[in-house]
């Protein structure tokens, strides 16, 4: 017996040592700690940032176009059967005949040095602009990426801390029903009550239990979500704390210019009227400097010193490429870039129009939340006001079970639908801000999260 009650005390602090270690090693994090986390850690987001990166290069890519081209080449050549031509006997001082001669050497041998420097090329200026250019394109598509984190970021920490509140909730309406199960068993036990009264309370209390079961579920899933987003292992404890700040003051107003995805379009709007003057650049000339410098040996035996000859050849001039006729492609080519053009102007009316009717409704939902919170909070004072009522009067014997049951579902109800309320008006309020533009302004000023 003594062993045994041994090995369950030694059980029992190796339980508690590894709860204070877990305890310890859990990762605490603010909202703002865990916004500059995601930003930090989030694989989807280094990716894109990856891709401003790419393209730096690409535009050195481009740009390496107007420096000068130097080319080399080497060849040999085994003339094994060389060709015979047929000349006039004349030639020879045979009259009246035909002669086969085979011109050249066995072996040939060559090195040539092509180096050539762009003077005047219209398309490429236009497409050294628009590469240029397209880097802003990037690392807006960076930012988007960005504020996509950290709204999913405050949207979980927020949806975090409701089930936080709803699970303290439920364990102080499971206090108090652990008390009236024990206030009823006594007056079961003095016969003043009915034992369905009592199985009634246990029934509740189960309800309860799979009540805060599920909010316990809903928190892991929730901070499972938020470690994803955070790039933090699975096997890593998190826990939030308090936002720790005062609030930030959501604005009424709407700033389509601060909006992330119009800016985008603006962005591709420029480079496409860029590729339309990059197409129509096609019809001006292009002028070129180039040079040549070469070496040929010739020889008919390949490994005898001296046999061989050579000869140095080299020219440098201007080309000029003049553009006559295409068959009109490049028109049709300015026609579809311009096109693409339209449907891009299209997109960012219907875009505006999207956007300017998301903010109206977010801002009617907060409208909306913030009265319905009002409400649901004065309910849940009355809603407890009643049960405490209630509470008394069965304690004192003067009011039912049933009455005390039904009072104590109004409250539970009155609670969740509190809960349900702030919350909702916290997500009507972050929608607010993205619709809005302002939460892309906060993320530009804001430099712990830039």
């Amino acid at each position: 017996m003594k062993k045994k009650l041994s090995l369950s005390l030694f059980l029992l602090l190796q339980l508690c040592l590894q709860g204070y270690a877990q305890q310890a090693d859990t990762l605490r994090l603010s909202l703002i700690e865990a916004v500059n986390l995601a930003v930090e850690q989030n694989p989807q987001l280094k990716s894109t940032q990856l891709n401003e990166e790419k393209n730096r290069y690409r535009i050195k890519e481009v740009k390496a176009a107007a420096l000068p081209q130097l080319n080399g080449d080497a060849t040999f050549t085994d003339n094994f059967q060389r060709a015979t031509q047929i000349l006039p006997g004349e030639v020879f001082g045979q009259p009246g005949t035909s002669v086969a001669v085979q011109f050249g050497t066995q072996y040939q041998m060559g090195v040539t040095a092509q180096a050539s420097q762009v003077l005047f090329d219209p398309s490429l200026i236009v497409g050294i602009r628009a590469a240029k250019e397209s880097q802003g394109l990037y690392e807006l598509q960076t930012f988007q990426t960005k504020e996509d984190l950290i709204y999913n970021v405050v949207n979980i920490y927020m949806q975090l801390q409701m089930v936080e509140k709803q699970q303290e909730l439920v364990k102080g309406n499971i206090d108090r029903m652990q008390q009236l199960i024990y206030i009823t068993n006594e007056q079961f036990k003095e016969g003043i009550i009915k034992k369905v009264d009592v199985e009634q309370l246990k029934v509740n209390n189960t309800n309860l239990l799979t009540q805060l079961s599920n909010a316990n579920n809903t928190y892991v899933q929730l901070i499972n979500n938020l470690k994803t987003l955070m790039s933090v292992p699975a096997s890593q404890p998190v826990a939030i704390t308090e936002v720790g700040a005062d609030p930030i003051p959501v604005l009424q107003q709407l700033n389509l210019e601060a909006n992330t995805e119009l800016a985008l379009l603006d962005y591709q709007m420029n480079l496409q009227r860029l590729n339309t003057k990059n197409i129509q650049a096609g019809y001006l000339p292009k002028l070129s400097l180039i040079a040549n410098y070469g070496w040929q040996g010739q020889t008919n035996e390949l490994f005898e010193t001296g046999q061989t000859q050579g000869f140095k050849s080299g020219l440098y001039g201007l080309q000029l490429s003049i553009p006559i006729f295409d068959g009109f492609a490049k028109r049709s080519r300015v026609v579809q870039s311009n096109i693409e053009l339209r449907q891009l102007e299209l997109n960012k009316q219907y875009l505006a129009s999207n956007i300017t009717n998301e903010f109206v409704t977010a801002r009617n939902n907060v409208l909306q939340n913030q009265r319905v919170q009002e409400a649901q909070q004065e309910n849940m004072k009355v809603a407890e006001e009643l049960y405490q009522v209630a509470k008394l009067s069965y304690t004192e014997g003067i009011a039912p079970l049933s009455e005390l049951i039904n009072a104590e579902n109004g409250l539970k109800e009155a609670q969740t639908q509190y809960l349900t309320a702030m919350l909702q008006m916290n997500l009507a309020e972050l929608d607010l801000m993205q619709s809005s533009g302002q939460l892309s302004q906060i993320i530009k000023e804001t430099s712990p999260v830039k």
